[in-house]
């Protein structure tokens, strides 16, 4: 998930660097809405280890 994150905001960089600035802006908001849900979801949940 991680790694998708970082791929989208290379995404969005990439975007604004060929001056395509409206996808752009909604690439980097879904990316912020998918960081939002991971780590609600993800990061905060507790660690269960099964023997």
């Amino acid at each position: 998930m991680i790694a998708l994150l970082f791929a989208l905001l290379t995404a969005t960089m990439g975007l604004n660097y060929f001056k395509m600035t409206t996808a752009a802006n909604t690439l980097f908001f879904i990316t912020l809405a998918l960081s939002v849900y991971w780590l609600k979801f993800h990061a905060t949940s507790q660690l269960t280890i099964q023997l």
